[in-house]
């Protein structure tokens, strides 16, 4: 920013016809004339009415007159001081015309750019972009200063994925053999004839089929009208579809689903390392409450929606590695002729070893496909896939339905057949993969 210039001679003359003059008392010496008779100052600005004061209030006469030094020592430091004024002022104000241009500067690649509120209106906090609650994000592909985007997503989010031909429905949940009312409403249970609500609701799988399988479950359904329409509507049939125990509508999604032909579970909320920070809601199992509590707000989770064949365990870092709160938990799951998905995200887990002594059906979480979610990333975590499952031969994945995510595995999932791979529904994989 450009200070006007200030001349000092120029201000030092303003400044010197207000301040009282001192004028030095003539000497003079009769004897010596090696004297001027008049003074250098008077000799350069000669004497005048405003020069003087005659009401001095000594009485002596006039007043002296300033010497130009002390003229041009007051003149520069009001000169220094307004340079540093002008100097305070750009530094701490700045000019807005710079800082925009510093931020444009910086946000480069292809990330969202966040404009930071007015000065006169920040709060000291930045809020993050807006968008509806439990809405899926879209991502940008990685690069410096970018990160992930999250806009508002719509219908028109997922265009580039065509709708896929209804495939052949499921039967009509739920069936009024595997029910029971209970205190949290309408419970799954084993029927009398021995059939299990996880046999009952699985999609088909030809288990003559000796290729590696991979199951992949898109996560976190029901928050988003246009995530879930999505993932019903444009992912193939063997995909399997988990909801979240929070949205609403639970049971007219597990309707369209199962009429697509999407196998389902719920989600369990579970505690994590990172509670009571990160607080998975009120029907979260708790490592601090009782079984009998714990198992309380299980069966709340699953009067939410019918005709799943298990629920998929989420967070539960701090839950799950502990034995003697799991175990009650997986047990009553069996007896509910359900199987439980473990997609814990620690790696301390203890969940899927108890399952397996007890006799659940169970299954656990080998890779999150889209933990980067970007295109490069979601096709590097696929590839991660493949490769997991030439090892294995039987892997499990989770997704969630961001616009990227859909649009990637719809692309990789043509591709199976020429890999000899296959994708399966999470319930033909139960009790297939092998444990750490």
């Amino acid at each position: 920013m450009k200070l006007p210039s200030i001349g000092v001679k120029g201000l030092g003359g303003k400044l010197g016809a207000l301040l009282p003059r001192r004028k030095r008392k003539r000497k003079r010496d009769d004897e010596d004339d090696d004297f001027d008779d008049v003074d250098d100052d008077d000799a350069e600005e000669p004497d005048s009415d405003e020069d003087f004061d005659d009401d001095d209030e000594d009485g002596g006469g006039r007043k002296k007159r300033p010497s130009k030094r002390l003229i041009i020592v007051a003149a520069a430091s009001v000169a220094g001081l307004v340079v540093l004024g002008g100097a305070g002022w750009w530094f701490f104000a700045g000019s807005e015309e710079s800082a925009e241009g510093e931020r444009a500067a910086a946000d480069t690649g292809s990330g969202a750019v966040v404009a930071m509120p007015p000065k006169s209106q920040a709060s000291g906090m930045m809020s993050p972009p807006s968008q509806g609650t439990g809405s899926p994000e879209a991502a940008a592909t990685a690069g410096p200063n970018t990160g992930v985007v999250i806009p508002p997503v719509t219908a028109a989010s997922y265009a580039a994925v065509a709708e896929l031909p209804p495939a052949t429905p499921l039967p009509p949940s739920p069936d009024p053999t595997l029910v029971e009312q209970g205190p949290q409403g309408t419970l799954p249970k084993i029927a009398e004839d021995g059939r299990t609500p996880l046999q009952a609701y699985a999609r088909p799988f030809d288990s003559r089929d000796d290729r590696p399988k991979i199951a992949i479950v898109v996560a976190g359904l029901g928050l988003s009208r246009a995530a879930t329409e999505a993932a019903i509507r444009r992912l193939p049939a063997s995909v399997t579809l988990a909801f979240d125990a929070y949205a609403p509508d639970l049971d007219v999604w597990a309707a369209a689903a199962r009429e697509a032909g999407h196998e389902l579970l719920v989600g369990l909320p579970m505690e994590s390392s990172a509670f009571p920070v990160h607080d998975p809601g009120p029907f979260a199992l708790l490592t601090t409450l009782p079984s009998g509590d714990n198992i309380q707000r299980m069966e709340q989770v699953l009067a939410r929606l019918s005709g799943y064949v298990g629920v998929l365990g989420v967070h539960g870092s701090a839950f799950g590695a502990r034995a003697d709160v799991v175990r009650p938990i997986l047990t009553a799951l069996k007896g509910r002729g359900l199987m439980f998905v473990d997609g814990t995200d620690g790696d301390e887990t203890v969940a899927p070893k108890i399952a397996t002594e007890i006799g659940l059906p169970r299954a656990f979480v080998d890779l999150v496909v889209d933990a980067e979610p970007s295109k490069a990333g979601i096709d590097a975590g696929l590839a991660r896939l493949e490769s997991l499952v030439r090892e294995r031969a039987v892997v499990v994945a989770v997704a969630r339905p961001y616009p990227v995510t859909v649009e990637r595995l719809r692309a990789w999932v043509a591709t199976l057949d020429s890999k000899n791979l296959v994708l399966a529904p999470v319930s033909a994989v139960a009790d297939r993969q092998y444990l750490p």
